[in-house]
């Protein structure tokens, strides 16, 4: 079997539910998010069917006083006029003894004594409705003076009845407003322990998500993840198994890549040697006395072979400065790196005319040297390439508020504004195009950037304007810079 049947196996391996299950534990995403939705919801679930039915209660306690003042009200008014019938009855009887007007008033006396024993319940003093029962009693034997008192003691019991009404609208109202309260109070409660929940669940939830984001951020940064597992639901696990795999493999490619990088290196290297020492020879004229039109084609030979060997070099520059190769920060002599970071670009500057600058005075900076070689290196192989044939090239310094600044600047074509976003964007080929017959790589700034940010230092366009380009690094000022 074959190492894609190998991961082919591997991939469906972890796509198979191989989970250790835990009793206490859901097992799903689904299920924890439904769970989660299911108590979430319950409390106020719980606060509506309480709310409800203290209002369903009070409702029905409300409808029925409402409905039983009515009945007292109308049964009160019913009293009052009966009261009136019997006063008048009792006085036309006084006048005209006729049978029936007796009759009547016996009518209205006993319709008056069965309204008034069901009014009788709403009563606050007794004494009253026993008066009244008494006046009742002797209503034949009564003068109309006497019975005149039945309708003020009529009223007087409406009164009565009235107060009570009133005493028992308070208590409605007083309950109210208690289970107001107490409804505010559960809500309160309850919304307290709502959130209590979502917090809880939201943390759940979040917590492997989190993690695993924090998985796929290293992933991304080539870090090693040193992290709690995600744990959590099966689906998360999951992803979690599957990154493991990613990570396994990318491992895998990057050891590929780096044996690639290291054979194609070698095998690169060792005919451009030969190539270049043979075109060295033939520039030296070693071999014998040349024409100008055999120096010409051998110093073309020269030139180019030291090009192409540059792009070899900030290839493995490049991929030395993704693997986080560790700096060595110490007190570096400048001139002496300067001076080797000019060296390979000599013959092409020499050849283009362009007069090199430096700093009159030896100074020291904090850094190291082979990261500040690197840095230097690619932006004096900008100059070379990119400055026009007869130009200047000047590499001055500066110390300034706890930075120690180095600038490269060059004579040639400004760089379009559309190319500065992307000037240290890997690979990116800008609108100003290099001289000579080998095309550039894109990633001599990015380069350049990659490397001062091991060195914890910025580097940045600083000049763009009257045919002029130039560069900025500052370093940290760790110590003094000056000799």
């Amino acid at each position: 079997m074959d190492n894609s049947d190998t991961s082919v196996s591997k991939v469906r391996s972890l796509l198979m539910p191989n989970y250790n299950h835990h009793p206490w534990r859901l097992s799903s995403l689904k299920q924890l998010v439904l769970l989660s939705f299911l108590v979430v919801v319950t409390p106020f679930g719980i606060l509506v069917y309480y709310a409800t039915n203290e209002l369903v209660e009070q409702s029905t306690q409300g409808r029925l006083l409402a409905q039983q003042a009515l009945e007292v009200t109308r049964r009160g008014q019913q009293l009052e006029r009966l009261a009136e019938d019997i006063t008048r009855s009792v006085r036309q009887y006084q006048i005209v003894a006729k049978p029936e007007i007796q009759e009547r008033l016996n009518q209205y006396l006993e319709d008056y004594s069965s309204q008034l024993s069901v009014h009788s319940f709403l009563l606050t003093d007794s004494g009253l409705y026993t008066q009244i029962t008494q006046l009742l009693a002797e209503i034949d034997q009564s003068n109309p003076e006497q019975v005149g008192f039945l309708l003020g003691m009529t009223r007087e019991v409406n009164q009565q009845v009235d107060l009570v009404l009133d005493e028992k609208l308070k208590a409605l109202n007083e309950t109210a407003q208690k289970t107001q309260a107490q409804l505010s109070s559960l809500a309160i409660v309850l919304l307290c322990l709502e959130a209590l929940l979502i917090l809880f669940f939201s943390f759940t939830i979040t917590r492997p998500v989190k993690r695993i984001a924090e998985r796929i951020q290293a992933l991304g940064t080539g870090e090693e993840y040193l992290g709690h597992k995600v744990g959590g639901p099966d689906e998360l696990v999951e992803l979690e198994q599957q990154l493991d795999w990613l990570t396994e493999r990318l491992a895998e490619v990057e050891k590929e890549k780096q044996r690639f990088l290291r054979h194609m290196s070698h095998e690169l290297k060792t005919p451009l040697t030969t190539l270049r020492e043979g075109s060295d020879l033939l520039a030296d004229q070693i071999t014998g006395e040349l024409n100008n039109n055999q120096m010409e084609i051998a110093q073309l030979l020269q030139s180019n072979s030291r090009q192409l060997q540059s792009l070899i070099e900030q290839l493995l520059d490049y991929n030395r400065l993704h693997q986080n190769e560790p700096v060595n920060l110490h007190q570096v002599n400048l001139l002496p790196v300067l001076h080797e970071a000019l060296e390979p670009y000599k013959l092409l500057l020499e050849q283009k005319r362009i007069s090199v600058t430096l700093p009159q005075q030896d100074q020291l900076c904090y850094t190291d040297r082979a990261m500040i070689i690197r840095i230097l290196g690619n932006l004096v192989s900008n100059a070379a390439l990119y400055g026009d044939p007869g130009g200047q090239l000047r590499i001055k310094t500066e110390l300034r508020s706890e930075q120690f600044c180095i600038e490269v600047i060059n004579d040639g074509p400004t760089i379009p504004e559309n190319d500065i976003p992307h000037l240290f964007t890997p690979f990116y080929q800008g609108q100003n195009r290099r001289l000579g017959p080998v095309k550039g790589s894109g990633i001599g700034l990015s380069i350049v950037r990659d490397a001062a940010d091991s060195l914890g230092a910025e580097v940045a366009l600083v000049t763009n304007s009257d045919e002029q380009v130039g560069f900025r690094i500052c370093l940290p000022a760790k110590e003094d810079s000056h000799v």
